[in-house]
């Protein structure tokens, strides 16, 4: 669909334009920050023009040995872990920086290299993607430092370690800060597993459906016409096609809400960044409320169980990361997140949703957008094409009030919370950030909202409040917008939920731009609203599970050229590409790769594109 539209600015302009105002206050970690990106513009500059000359140049990222003497002396923090932040990435020349993004630009999924077109138009990688040096992370390991993350997006590594290590580590030259990895816990919180939650008070009637209505929304219904879905379901829009990240504590994918999502191998993939494994759900030894409020959030979002839950994008396929341990004094970690996100890119997500808020060990001063390592990365994350949905958090009524990161990042969408009635939940934190910037961006319903909880809490489906709850909603509501203009970068996803919210003519600190416009943000610059828009895109692949091939339908809404067929494994390596003519709806694949080789059983994803339309679909090929 085309449009036209003044241009809006990418979300790496407005770091580069935050990164070089000197009128912002002095910070010992924004300094760092500032380095970091110089010499990655340097090396884009470099790479794009093949001449070093012509860029800033190449200078490694300066020392803060303040920075870190005052690390040294503080108490151990509560994470028990450090960030350790490197100079450089052993890439000093436009030559080498060059071949080695070409190199790597060459192994992108190819889902997440058309979402990184949409931000990245000239090359679809950038000096964030390049790994960290593995020379210098191996030196820490021989330090017997524990390292747990390495982050790609910050240049640094998170580590456990001792005192008299970090002080080994402290005067390595290629080392240019030690920081500790904060934390927050879920003081307060409306949405919190157990507190102010009652599965037999907490449950909202069933509401009678409406002419025209797809489905029996049952008690779920309200919500989503609050901010008006349910025109945009009967559109055909479902979020197929479309990849969400949901980052939470866990997640109850047995639930009945999810069997739809499992049952079409549309859990593309997920991963326990807290356990290092690749489980979500609760596991022998884990806490029985741990994997309560990611089932809350992910059915919220996506759920679909007729006559009783239906999420905004109920047809989207996921990524579920789990992120949060809620046995810990620290529940949520930052380092766990900002590893989430990166694994989430490199398997091409294109939404994130988000529901977690940092104040612990912050200042409001340090609400900037340029300070909290978590609010970094959702940039970092945002100028490679995905929309992030945060929630704005639960402060409204405490001593804190403002917004926590990393919804004080400028390129992301902070969600606050309404009752039904559409009047601003008390909890609901507000702006500004400590810079100026109006916050939070939209809200939705976060008082009792209807969604999905673990039986161990006494039911299957129950109220709950909180911004963690209007994040998803928003978060669907991206997802739909994305599957309805496949071609926008998030800044015109995040522009358009803005501009036709139901304050955006008056935008302010507690509402920001106000209730979201589901249909309204899809339609506003695409035609007259309640025109009907095709129908959305779906791979279907069946037999599946399959042990001697399987047959690929793409349900495209119109032919819009050559159909294209890839198949990936688990690592986004591509193993089969498949050809067919413009009017061929259905491809056989046989199970092997494209040098005739028989692949071993698990699982694949298969990726159909036929012009602007994509879907994708996860398979399973069993051994024979």
């Amino acid at each position: 669909m085309s449009i036209d539209r003044p241009s809006v600015p990418s979300p790496i302009q407005n770091r580069l334009a935050l990164v070089t105002d000197d009128s912002r206050p002095s910070r010992p970690f924004f300094r760092g920050i500032r380095g970091g990106l110089l010499v990655a513009l340097g090396c884009l500059l470099a790479a794009s023009s093949g001449s070093a000359a012509d860029a800033p140049g190449f200078s490694v990222r300066a020392r803060n040995l303040a920075a870190t003497a005052r690390t040294l002396a503080a108490p151990t923090p509560m994470t028990g872990k450090y960030w350790i932040y490197l100079t450089d990435k052993e890439v000093f020349d436009s030559q080498t920086c060059a071949r080695q993004l070409d190199q790597l630009g060459a192994t992108v999924d190819a889902h997440a290299a058309t979402r990184r077109a949409k931000s990245m138009p000239d090359r679809i990688v950038d000096f964030h993607d390049l790994p960290v040096a593995s020379s210098y992370v191996e030196q820490l390991h021989q330090l017997g430092l524990d390292v747990v993350h390495e982050s790609r997006w910050l240049n640094a590594v998170s580590v456990r370690a001792t005192r008299a290590q970090l002080a080994a580590v402290a005067v390595l030259p290629f080392v240019s800060e030690i920081a500790p990895v904060l934390g927050t816990r879920r003081h307060g919180e409306p949405d919190g597993i157990i507190e102010r939650f009652s599965p037999d008070a907490g449950r909202r009637d069933s509401e009678p459906a409406a002419p025209g209505d797809p489905f029996d929304y049952g008690p779920s219904r309200a919500q989503l016409e609050q901010i008006n879905v349910i025109a945009a379901h009967q559109a055909g829009l479902s979020g197929a096609g479309v990849i969400v990240g949901v980052f939470d504590t866990g997640f109850e994918h047995d639930h009945p809400a999810f069997s739809q999502i499992v049952s079409e191998g549309r859990l593309l993939a997920q991963y326990d960044f807290v356990n290092d494994d690749p489980e979500t759900q609760n596991e022998s030894g884990d806490d029985s409320s741990q994997h309560a409020h990611g089932t809350f959030t992910w059915s919220a979002l996506g759920g679909f169980a007729e006559g009783e839950l239906v999420g905004p994008a109920y047809g989207a396929s996921f990524l579920l990361a789990k992120t949060e341990d809620i046995t810990s004094e620290t529940p949520v970690e930052e380092d766990n997140w900002v590893a989430a996100a990166e694994w989430a890119d490199q398997l091409g997500v294109d939404v994130i949703s988000t529901s977690l808020s940092y104040i612990d060990w912050y200042t409001y001063e340090d609400m900037d957008g340029d300070t909290a390592p978590i609010t970094i990365a959702a940039d970092i994350a945002a100028s490679r094409g995905i929309v992030v949905c945060v929630s704005a958090g639960n402060q409204g009524g405490t001593a804190w009030y403002y917004i926590g990161a990393p919804a004080d990042a400028d390129s992301i969408i902070a969600v606050g919370a309404v009752d039904a009635d559409n009047i601003l939940a008390e909890f609901s934190s507000h702006g500004p950030t400590y810079d100026g910037r109006t916050k939070p961006e939209v809200l939705a319903l976060g008082v009792h909202t209807h969604c999905a909880i673990p039986v161990e809490l006494g039911a299957d489906y129950a109220d709950v409040s909180g911004t963690s709850l209007s994040c998803p909603l928003v978060g669907g509501v991206a997802a739909l917008v994305v599957e309805a203009h496949p071609n926008w970068p998030p800044m015109l996803v995040r522009q358009q939920l803005l501009d036709t919210a139901d304050n955006a003519a008056t935008p302010d600190n507690d509402r920001g731009w106000g209730l979201v416009d589901t249909y309204g943000a899809i339609t506003a610059v695409s035609g007259t609203p309640g025109d009907p828009l095709p129908a959305a895109p779906l791979l279907v692949a069946y037999p599946n599970p399959s042990r001697h091939g399987v047959w690929l339908e793409g349900r495209l809404a119109t032919a819009q050229g050559p159909v294209s067929v890839e198949i990936f494994d688990p690592a986004g390596r591509l193993v089969r590409r498949l050809d067919g003519a413009e009017s061929r709806q259905s491809i056989f694949w046989d199970g092997r790769s494209d040098v005739g080789r028989a692949v071993a059983p698990g699982i694949y994803y298969a990726r159909w594109q036929s012009g602007e339309w994509q879907a994708s679909t996860k398979l399973i090929l069993q051994g024979s």
